[in-house]
């Protein structure tokens, strides 16, 4: 907990915040793992439930690198080690997560693939390209035909 001038607790030991940081770093890691999973198996259940915790866990980091960030021990040179390994952790974390998101942006094109394949079959497919280049689709209806 930090006072309101945004000081650590003087109770609140460095050693402890960085305990927990890197508790819950970890616990990301995991999370992140498990996310790439059930990219891969698109299990969207699961997936919803994974994207609700690791958003929640992000604040809950992100909290606590605040309180470590005003600590008065944060400039002791005895926590440089831990201070470097949390470092590398969150880097870790980092990469993951850029790696779900190429995966996410792969599948959304697939989809988008495939949804204009469903549509072309259906005689339906008109597609167009917005001012980036991107590619998008409009249906049309046959009963609009006005010969």
């Amino acid at each position: 907990m930090t006072h309101a001038t945004g000081q650590a607790h003087p109770e609140e030991t460095l050693d402890a915040l960085l305990l927990f940081q890197d508790k819950q770093i970890k616990a990301m890691l995991i999370l992140l793992a498990e996310e790439r999973d059930f990219l891969k198996s698109r299990d969207h259940n699961s997936l919803a439930r994974v994207s609700d915790d690791k958003s929640e866990l992000a604040m809950r980091l992100q909290a606590i690198d605040e309180r470590i960030a005003v600590h008065p021990a944060l400039r002791d040179p005895d926590f440089k080690p831990q201070l470097k390994a949390l470092k590398e952790l969150a880097m870790k974390c980092s990469q993951a997560n850029a790696i779900n998101g190429q995966i996410i942006t792969a599948l959304q094109q697939r989809q988008n693939a495939q949804s204009e394949l469903l549509l072309r079959a259906l005689g339906r497919s008109n597609r167009t390209y917005n001012s980036k280049g991107q590619a998008s689709s409009r249906t049309r209806l046959l009963g609009d035909i006005q010969a």
